[in-house]
């Protein structure tokens, strides 16, 4: 299964293959604790900033191609927003996250 689709990225970015990698090379610096960072988020009940964050990935997920991702962050974000954070959809999302991220990184 495909994570992210290049032609779909490259659609919203205007056909710019320069933007797209400069938005790749971003998101992996930008991400590469995310797993991390959002397990401490939940660790400490801090909504907010957890809202904020996966918020953040959502909007960048569509300039990566990865229509997955979106859906997933949508999914979580309405969780946290019912101050809901079952395991199962940030388990969902974090798997995601995590292929998205290995496949942006064998690009």
């Amino acid at each position: 299964m495909s994570y992210v689709d290049k032609k779909v990225a490259l659609q919203y970015l205007a056909n710019s293959e320069k933007l797209f990698d400069k938005i790749r090379l971003s998101f992996l610096n930008s991400y590469k604790n995310a797993v991390e960072e959002i397990n401490e988020m939940i660790s400490q009940d801090n909504r907010e900033d957890l809202y904020r964050y996966i918020h953040s990935i959502k909007g960048i997920s569509l300039n990566l191609g990865s229509m997955i991702l979106y859906e997933d962050s949508c999914n979580v974000l309405e969780k946290i927003k019912k101050e809901d954070t079952s395991l199962p959809s940030l388990e969902q999302f974090i798997y995601t996250l995590r292929s998205v991220y290995d496949e942006l990184e064998r690009l």
